[in-house]
This record gives C-alpha cells, structure tokens and sequence, in this order.
C-alpha cells in the first residue's frame, strides 16, 4: 500500500503516512460510524412519516396516478353528493308536512262536527264557547241556504262549485229545540261533489242484502267503500248518507241515496237504498 500524497509505502495498517504525515484512515472511522452508530430521534420520526404516508389511502391514490388532483376530486364529489342528499331529504320532508296539513284541514269539519256532538242536549252558546267557535244562523252561501234545513251552521272557508254553484267544501249544520238546546249535528262533506253533482262513480249498484241488524258500524263502512256525503249526530245514534251513481247496460245513468242508521252503540239498525230520478236535484 503506498500513501496517496506522497507515494511512498506504507503499512497496511498504518493509521498516518510516517513520511508525509497524512491522516489514512480518518475517512474510513467516519464512514464507519455514519453507517453503524444509531440515528437520532429526528430522523427516526421522519421515516416513520414517510412509511405511513406510502401506507396510507391517500398516498395510494396519489401513487396510482390520480396525484392531489384526484385525491380533492373525490372530496368535491362527496361534498356535492351529501349537499345532494341533503336537498331530497328536505323537499321529502316539505312534501310531507304538505299532505299532512291537507289532510288535517280537510278532516277539520268531521272532527269539528265530532265535538260539537257531545253538547247534544246542551245550549249552543255552551259548545260555543267550549270549542271557541261561531255558530251562524246563515250561510255566506246561498246555494246552502236554499238547498239545506238548520238553525245554526259552521262552515268551511274554501268553496268548491257543484253544478256550477258555489258551496262550501264542508258544512256542518245545527238544529236545536225551543230551548236553544242542540237536538242534532250533521257533518255534509260537499267537496265529495265537486267533481259530479250524482255522487262518487261505481261499477253497478251497491247490494244491501250483505248487511244485517246488528252489524258493527266498521263491517258496514267497509263493506260499502265510498266515503259518506253525510254524518248525522242524535241522541239516539247516526245516519251515515253516501250518494252515489253508475252506469247501466244500455248507457243510462241511475243515481242513489244509501242510508245506514246506527244505534248509540253503533250498531246497525237499518239499511236502505233510494234511486233517485233525474227531476230531483236536492241534496
């Protein structure tokens, strides 16, 4: 082995050239220790950064060729889809409370009618002022007032046209005894009308025979299937009137009234069913 400055031989061994002086083996301790001595904490830290950055989903995306690009991508498109979701959930829930104030409103007059049942018997002005509600002894529709019998009468706001003449979409009317005192409450649901003045359309004529004395009032609203046109409230029980109309073989149109009277208990008493000719328009 010869010194690299000089070029003079020396040992193998030799840790300084002894001619020229030159340190031999500085580089060699100083590689050794780089390669062998342990790492400091910092160091240890930042690859560990880096293995879990390579581990990771996000680095696998960007590794995979989609880079920050896709990785902000996927995220827009998330975002979008949640705003997304979250836009059908509220127009679902605005459809709903729709319907449900619908429905309320259309079965305000029934329930009305309902309560104003239970002060049969009792005062008007103690129903009114119960129920805080205005009973009025005319209707602010003259079709109602020349077409049904009352005393008092509550009525819906809206109207609907039947035959071309304005009645409220419901109505409940009042009659009452030389006391004042409320003898009955019927419920006349006239939106039921609107679409023809005859009743709801069905295939063919409703048979009576299938109902007997004694029938439970749900058997019998069931069994018929149309809403009623009216509900009569007494002492004694209620009437439930549907009206209804089809079509015979030869293209002729026969109009009915079906009546069902129930008892306190609301049990069947009777059943029946009336046609009614072309000249009687009444309701």
């Amino acid at each position: 082995m010869e010194c690299p400055k000089c070029h003079k031989p020396v040992g193998d061994n030799d840790a300084v050239c002894k001619n020229c002086g030159l340190v031999l083996k500085a580089d060699d301790a100083r590689a050794k220790k780089s390669l062998f001595s342990p790492k400091k904490s910092s160091e240890r830290k930042k690859e560990k950064a880096e293995l879990s950055f390579l581990k990771g989903g996000t680095a696998s995306r960007v590794l995979s060729g989609g880079g920050e690009a896709a990785v902000s991508g996927d995220k827009g498109l998330g975002f979008k889809l949640k705003l997304f979701g979250i836009a059908l959930g509220a127009i679902a829930l605005i459809v709903l409370i729709i319907v449900i104030i619908v429905n309320v409103m259309s079965k305000g007059g029934e329930k009305t009618a309902e309560k104003l049942s239970d002060y049969i018997n009792k005062p008007v002005t103690a129903a009114e002022d119960k129920l805080e509600i205005h009973l009025k002894e005319e209707s602010d529709f003259d079709g109602v007032n020349n077409a049904f019998a009352f005393d008092y009468i509550y009525e819906a706001e809206d109207d609907v046209k039947v035959d071309e003449v304005k009645y409220p979409e419901w109505a409940i009317t009042v009659k009452v005894d030389d006391d004042n005192d409320i003898t009955s409450v019927t419920y006349s649901n006239i939106a039921l009308l609107e679409k023809n003045y005859k009743g709801i359309k069905t295939d063919g004529k409703i048979s009576i025979d299938n109902y007997d004395e004694g029938d439970k009032l749900s058997k019998v609203l069931d069994g018929i299937g149309l809403d009623p046109y009216s509900v009569t409230y007494q002492i004694l029980g209620k009437t439930y009137v549907f009206k209804y109309y089809y079509h015979t073989d030869n293209g002729d149109s026969r109009r009915v009234i079906l009546t069902a009277v129930f008892d306190p208990d609301d049990k069947l008493e009777y059943i029946t069913s009336t046609d009614v000719f072309p000249n009687d328009m009444s309701f």
